[in-house]
């Protein structure tokens, strides 16, 4: 997930490059391993865990120039 950004950022920087008709696309989005993520980020709450859920994605990006 190293420089992954937010769909809505990656639009908007593709737009300011003057790119025209963007679209994102979510294609397959991750299940994140709970056990992982507990004992990475142990003072979280259950609440925390579920927002996280679909944080991350793969997706089809198409743009006209």
């Amino acid at each position: 997930m190293a420089g992954a950004l937010p769909s809505e950022e990656y639009r908007s920087k593709l737009e300011r490059a003057g790119f025209r008709d963007v679209t994102v696309t979510i294609t397959k989005p991750y299940a994140l391993n709970m056990e992982v993520m507990r004992s990475a980020f142990e003072a979280s709450s259950s609440a925390d865990y579920e927002a996280m859920e679909g944080i991350s994605a793969s997706a089809l990006i198409t743009a006209l120039r």
